[in-house]
């Protein structure tokens, strides 16, 4: 990409910073006497920077073909359809009159040479020697009248006398001056007829006749009046003349901002021309691009190819976000407007003259010039890397732009621009520095909403989300951006409006100031939300305590607590409230979990409570018909609390992010996006393999060497309150955990579990070595674990079963015995068994799915409640991710429910 200054270079005055803005001010009457700036009084470097529209060129061609041939109209009036370039024109009549021969290169090939070039000087011809005369109404004293070479002039006609005929012509029309009487149609035929070729030359007539209005004779009759008839008699006398013409120029009663005499005088002027006049507009259209190009830039250095191509890449990109830009952006002729305004982007140019140009403080094509000229010196001095000029990128930090603006919509609006677009405090660069991706996208934005919201008709002002990508949008940019920062900048502005989706600055506050000054009443008020906020947040995984006074607050028994602390409170208490409650000691210290609130995260979320709590009020305002301008943000003010209260869950988390539990504090970092309650969210990263605070399975090995070690027996209660009393002990998440630990043991005959008969403990109800129901395992008093080597002791206790004698039956001597009974028939063949144990081995990966459905479903279908045991051993030489064991395969054993017996790691 290269930049745009390496395409087309500006004019050396505005690289250089020193382009007087003096030379877009066109002055006819000044270059007539020699007293303009060089680039209008030198007639090369007039043309050189002059773009010949088709207009201008034509209007050469007319004045040439009268002044040689007498083919044409005699009277000519300038107008542009913007309201500007009308000076120009007469400046350009002037020096190709006066100079052509000197320009002829400049010129274009159609434009004859200037036919004063060969003619002789006539006899009696005026003071400069040609039939040229240049009269500037802003230049004259209705009263006072102009005074040069010994000689007063009081009136047009005398001033005409003069310049065409001299000091001779003069003295024919002397009394007509002195006395300000109009001459006649027939005296000024008479006089001009003497004196062709001529070209009289008339710019800015109706500032003169305002004043001269005010100006009267002995009789009351006003030099005004009488200038009306003099324009009457001479537009008719110049039309009868062959090779005469007179050009003048008005201003358009649309663009400028009259009085009702002023209209009023406009109107008889236009009267009077409008009768025998031939319009003729020097810029059409779209040449407006081309005359502000060769105005500020050399365009003979025109980079032509990389201009095409980076215009190329624009439409490219256009076409890509067709969808998301102004239907025109897709048109081939946009194309080809975008290679006439280069280095500017079309849209940049036509804001300035279809909006802003609507003012009739800003002069039009001078105001455009002026403000383009700024913005190119700018860009240029800071070396900003871009390839196209775009309404985005008009800095309005820069006092000469800025100034520009305000001078028209007025001096209000600079705290509008500090406040929200530029400046050390404005929201939008805020935004910028906040998110250095944006690439001041945020700023950008601002402009080029800055730009399009103003214009003298209402209608307008502002402009659309497709109108704004399109002022903003590069390579780099996506539409998608756009929209997202549009929103942000719309809820942190506090002057940006909107109207049924268009944007626009005005100094009206909008509803962001509305909150504002509505937020200062809840500064000491917000609490009270903000409690009832984090309260409905909290969940129900703990037994939650939500801003305690003191540790007397806190009960002291074997549920798990959240203990949510103030959000100023930097957890310096939490110590004393673990080892005490009040002033007496706290038993179940391993039982307190305590939130704290990060400083950053709290301000922002104090401030979105009384924004929420200001825009509830501002709502029901709103309802009751109280706020009228507030009436079209009925739909605003309700999608901003919806976002709000969907965020809230969000916000408390993120407030919220750092637990402490003893004497170790876990900073769980950013939550996830959405709705999760923070009991949800602190459990399962306490319960989590990592941190391990919470302990969903336990090994029976920790109760037999930590809580047994020393003691052969031990009450089940009593080891079920250690794991809640020692801090050294993890927390179990429900007694259920230990009673499984205590199950597994006694199943292993790793412990003993039996009860307390008397003062003795009772070999006769020890489990030990048998599978027992978890309900079996009671916290209960008489309940006691005993060791391996107790449990041995007590089995031991219980006598062996002594076998019952055999009855002998009696002797009977002579007798025979009875046979024995005859034997029952063999039983039939088993085809059930009560219990089956399989072992299998060697079972491939691929073959799962087939275990699953030949064993595994065929036995749970025949046993009620089947549970079975799944003892994996594998091995990988590339090794086994931790994350797979962690986050896969023990969440799946934990969510089944399922018991993690053994683990073991290498």
């Amino acid at each position: 990409m290269r930049n745009w200054f390496d395409i087309i270079t500006p004019h050396a005055d505005i690289r250089k910073g020193y382009f007087d803005e003096a030379v877009f001010a066109a002055d006819v009457g000044d270059v007539a006497d020699g007293k303009a700036p060089a680039d209008y009084n030198d007639p090369y470097l007039f043309f050189k920077k002059t773009y010949l529209t088709d207009g201008l060129t034509n209007m050469l061609t007319r004045v040439h073909a009268k002044l040689t041939t007498g083919q044409g109209s005699g009277v000519i009036q300038v107008q542009t359809p913007f309201g500007g370039g009308k000076t120009h024109a007469l400046v350009t009549i002037y020096h190709y009159l006066k100079h052509g021969d000197k320009v002829k290169e400049l010129l274009p090939a159609n434009v004859p040479a200037s036919p004063f070039a060969n003619l002789p000087s006539p006899s009696g011809r005026g003071v400069g020697g040609e039939g040229i005369a240049v009269i500037a109404g802003n230049h004259w004293d209705p009263l006072a009248g102009k005074s040069s070479g010994g000689l007063t002039r009081r009136t047009f006609w005398g001033e005409i006398a003069f310049q065409i005929g001299g000091q001779t012509g003069y003295q024919l029309f002397r009394d007509n001056d002195e006395q300000r009487i109009s001459p006649g149609k027939e005296k000024l035929r008479d006089f001009l007829a003497a004196h062709q070729p001529f070209v009289l030359l008339f710019d800015e007539v109706l500032e003169y006749i305002n004043r001269a209005l005010d100006v009267r004779d002995q009789l009351g009759v006003s030099l005004g009046t009488q200038t009306f008839s003099f324009f009457q008699e001479l537009t008719e006398a110049v039309s009868t003349l062959p090779n005469g013409m007179l050009v003048v120029t008005l201003p358009s009663s649309q663009l400028e901002d009259f009085g009702e005499r002023e209209e009023e005088a406009l109107a008889r002027l236009s009267k009077i021309f409008g009768r025998l006049e031939s319009i003729e507009t020097p810029v059409r259209g779209e040449e407006i691009y081309a005359v502000i190009r060769r105005r500020l830039f050399e365009v003979e250095n025109l980079q032509a190819r990389d201009m095409r191509e980076t215009v190329h890449r624009y439409f490219q990109l256009y076409q890509q976000y067709r969808d998301d830009l102004p239907a025109k952006a897709r048109d081939l002729n946009y194309k080809e407007k975008m290679e006439l305004a280069y280095p500017f982007h079309p849209d940049l140019i036509d804001i300035l003259v279809e909006k802003w140009s609507t003012f009739s403080s800003f002069q039009r094509t001078r105001g455009v010039l002026r403000l383009l000229a700024n913005v190119v010196e700018d860009l240029y001095q800071r070396e900003v890397n871009i390839d196209l000029i775009l309404p985005g990128d008009i800095n309005l930090e820069k006092p000469g732009i800025r100034q520009e603006f305000l001078k028209h919509i007025g001096s209000e609006y600079e705290g509008v621009i500090a406040s929200d677009i530029a400046g050390l405090e404005a929201k939008a660069q805020a935004l910028d520095k906040a998110n250095r991706p944006w690439k001041h996208l945020a700023q950008r934005i601002a402009n080029a909403i800055f730009f399009h919201s103003f214009s003298a008709d209402d209608s307008e002002k502002g402009a659309s989300l497709a109108y704004l990508k399109l002022a903003v949008l590069r390579s780099d940019t996506i539409p998608a951006l756009v929209t997202d920062v549009l929103q942000k900048l719309a809820n942190e502005l506090w002057y940006l409006n909107n109207r049924v989706d268009v944007f626009y600055f005005s100094r009206i506050p909008n509803l962001n100031r509305m909150i504002l000054d509505k937020k200062e009443l809840y500064n000491q008020t917000y609490e009270a939300e903000l409690k009832a906020i984090i309260q409905k947040e909290v969940g129900s995984k703990f037994t939650a305590y939500l801003w305690p006074e003191s540790s007397e607050a806190l009960a002291d028994n074997r549920s798990l607590k959240l203990v949510i602390l103030r959000p100023e409170d930097n957890g310096a208490q939490i110590p004393a409230w673990i080892e005490r409650k009040g002033n007496a000691f706290r038993e179940y210290q391993n039982t307190l979990f305590f939130a704290l609130a990060d400083t950053a995260a709290f301000a922002k979320m104090r401030e979105d409570v009384k924004t929420y709590l200001a825009l509830q009020e501002i709502e029901e305002t709103v309802k009751a018909g109280d706020m009228p301008p507030l009436e079209t943000k009925k739909d605003e003010i309700q999608r901003r609390l919806r976002d709000l209260r969907r965020d809230f869950s969000y916000s408390i988390r993120r407030m919220y992010h750092t637990l402490q539990f003893g004497s170790q504090r876990l900073d769980l970092g950013q939550p996830t996006a959405g709705n999760e309650d923070m009991s949800t969210w602190y459990w399962r990263e306490l319960t989590d393999g990592n941190v391990g605070a919470i302990v969903e399975q336990l090994g029976y090995r920790l109760i037999v060497n930590k809580l047994l070690a020393g003691n052969e027996q031990v009450a089940s209660a009593v080891i079920l309150d250690q794991f809640y009393k020692n801090p050294d002990l993890p927390v179990p998440a429900q007694p259920e955990v230990i009673a499984r630990a205590i199950q597994l043991g006694v199943k292993e005959r790793a412990l003993g579990l039996t009860e307390m008969i008397g003062e003795e403990l009772s070999p006769h109800k020890l489990k030990y070595g048998d599978p027992i129901s978890l309900d079996t395992v009671a916290f209960e008093p008489g309940v006691y674990i005993v060791t391996q080597r107790k449990a041995e002791e007590l089995l031991a206790q219980i006598p062996p079963p002594i076998p019952l004698p055999i009855p002998k039956p009696p002797e009977d001597e002579g007798v025979e015995p009875p046979l024995p009974p005859t034997p029952p028939p063999p039983p039939p063949p088993v085809d059930k068994y009560k219990r089956v144990r399989l072992v299998i081995t060697d079972i491939p990966a691929g073959k799962i799915a087939d275990v699953n459905r030949g064993v595994l479903l065929p036995l749970s279908s025949l046993v009620k409640d089947m549970k079975f045991t799944l003892e994996i051993d594998v091995a990988s030489e590339e090794g086994l991710p931790k994350a797979t064991l962690e986050n896969k395969i023990k969440e799946t054993i934990r969510q089944i429910g399922a018991w993690l017996r053994e683990e073991k790691l290498e």
